[in-house]
């Protein structure tokens, strides 16, 4: 009964770390659609990599923490962070021409993907009822977009790509659970995010049009950490 009920309660908060990762997730891209009318997509994306890395060595610090640089999955764990730097491009791209709720919708079904490709890549099985609900799911995001209904834009194309990175990038991320700690993985995620977009930013830097526009693009990364750090903690808690 014990059991029973320690499974119940990781069942539980791990479907509260989900909903506040989708809740981050769709914070992120309500502030990027919104400084898309200000400033290109490679920008949005420097900005969004730039301020997460820098709040992560403040809170976790690698200078005082050396070990924290080390990984026993290093090309995983590079392989991982491009498929979030992927979907990150491909998502700001898509905001461009999508409304935020097709967006969303298409994004949600990352964890329709990631249920799929659990079995072949982790052995996890799905019982029936999970097979409902991915169905179910599905329905609703074609309920959404509407394909078929005066066509689907090619945007939505972009951002089903990037869910479809997104879904490897979860199943890597609970590979790397079992050996890396969190903030190896938060660490390597924005390091490597940063490696690739900091020499494009001078290039396409223009100016917030306000103060308000400057703090939105710090709370990119806030969003972004935030919403990796709670999807990890999701996956350790299942």
């Amino acid at each position: 009964m014990k059991d029973v009920h320690h499974e119940r309660r990781q069942r539980l908060t791990g479907i509260a770390l989900m909903c506040g990762a989708v809740a981050c997730f769709a914070l992120l891209d309500s502030t990027a659609k919104y400084l898309s009318a200000q400033m290109p997509t490679s920008q949005i994306v420097a900005a969004r990599y730039i301020s997460a890395f820098l709040l992560a060595m403040i809170v976790v610090n690698p200078v005082t923490n050396p070990r924290l640089m080390v990984t026993r999955r290093p090309v995983m764990q590079i392989i991982r962070s491009m498929l979030m730097l992927g979907t990150t491009v491909l998502n700001f791209i898509a905001l461009r021409y999508l409304q935020l709720d097709q967006t969303l919708s298409i994004m949600f079904s990352a964890p329709f993907l990631v249920a799929l490709l659990a079995g072949p890549f982790l052995g996890e099985s799905l019982d029936w009822k999970r097979w409902v609900a991915i169905g179910v799911g599905f329905a609703g995001i074609l309920l959404v977009t509407r394909p078929g209904v005066g066509g689907i834009h090619p945007a939505a194309l972009l951002m089903f790509s990037g869910a479809l990175c997104y879904a490897v990038y979860g199943i890597m991320t609970r590979a790397l659970a079992r050996t890396d700690s969190n903030e190896t993985t938060l660490f390597y995620t924005n390091l490597v995010g940063v490696i690739f977009v900091l020499p494009i930013l001078p290039f396409v830097w223009t100016p917030p049009h306000d103060t308000w526009s400057g703090v939105l693009m710090v709370t990119l990364g806030l969003f972004g950490g935030l919403g990796q750090v709670t999807l990890r903690d999701n996956i350790e808690a299942r």
